[in-house]
């Protein structure tokens, strides 16, 4: 593995893409919430299949949502997702989290959910996300803290699968630890934290979140350790929980305050 690139571990399969869309507004974006009003223009940013989007766009009717990602695949399927759907408040745009191609202050809320962990350096990130908010507006980041995870009946060998896992997405430019920093980073790029937790997303099925750390281990010809992982999960003693940490901001430039007047 080169340590100098940038590359998204768990990659765009049927497996990731099916795991990603499970997540909605409710399970994954609540802290959010309270940050959206009817009127609001959103940017969610890595939004990935969707389904978080499409709930954000019903928060903010008649507001409008842009859905941003670099990989043009996940767009497609965030639109059929909006489309099945019927939203019709939110547009579609590809490109780089780094140089995001809109104007400054742009938007209301910005939204990042199990994006900062892929990035080898999140800061240009998020210094755009407070370059387009606008003054007295909100950001809303989530990333997993792997140091957290929780797994009962594992033997050793699952132990190991879960580190090869975390180093490979580090070798690849992310951060397994993203969850940790998160309202560090919003203070460094310029925002006012406003709020920090953990919480644990419960898989029913361990062998959910099992294939979806396997098939990237599959692919990097780690086999040994996506055999340790499945086999694993086939158990019925087999448990995991996965650690979510979360931040929200606010843009509080000069004399503005946390009420924000719609424009």
């Amino acid at each position: 593995m080169n340590p100098t690139r940038q590359k998204y571990t768990p990659g765009h399969t049927a497996t990731a893409t099916a795991f990603q869309a499970a997540r909605d507004l409710d399970t994954h974006g609540f802290f959010l919430t309270p940050l959206l009003q009817p009127g609001f223009d959103v940017l969610d940013a890595g939004c990935g299949p969707g389904t978080i989007t499409t709930g954000i766009a019903q928060s903010v009717f008649p507001g409008h949502v842009t859905a941003f990602d670099l990989s043009q695949k996940q767009l497609d399927q965030a639109r059929r997702n909006a489309q099945g759907r019927e939203i019709v408040n939110v547009d579609f745009v590809a490109g780089n989290v780094d140089q995001l191609p809109f104007a400054d202050e742009a938007f209301h809320v910005v939204f990042a959910h199990a994006l900062l962990e892929h990035l080898r350096d999140p800061m240009p990130a998020l210094n755009e996300f407070h370059r387009v908010t606008k003054p007295g507006g909100f950001i809303g980041v989530c990333s997993p803290d792997w140091d957290a995870i929780d797994l009962t009946a594992h033997p050793v060998r699952v132990d190991r699968a879960i580190q090869a896992y975390r180093t490979l997405q580090d070798c690849n430019g992310g951060n397994t630890r993203a969850g940790k920093h998160l309202a560090d980073w919003l203070d460094k790029a310029g925002f006012t934290p406003l709020m920090h937790d953990l919480w644990y997303e419960e898989y029913e099925d361990p062998a959910t979140l099992a294939e979806y750390l396997a098939v990237p281990l599959d692919l990097a010809g780690q086999f040994h350790h996506a055999t340790a992982l499945r086999n694993w999960a086939a158990s019925p003693e087999a448990g995991i929980r996965l650690c979510w940490r979360y931040a929200t901001g606010i843009r509080a430039d000069g004399n503005t305050r946390r009420n924000l007047v719609l424009e």
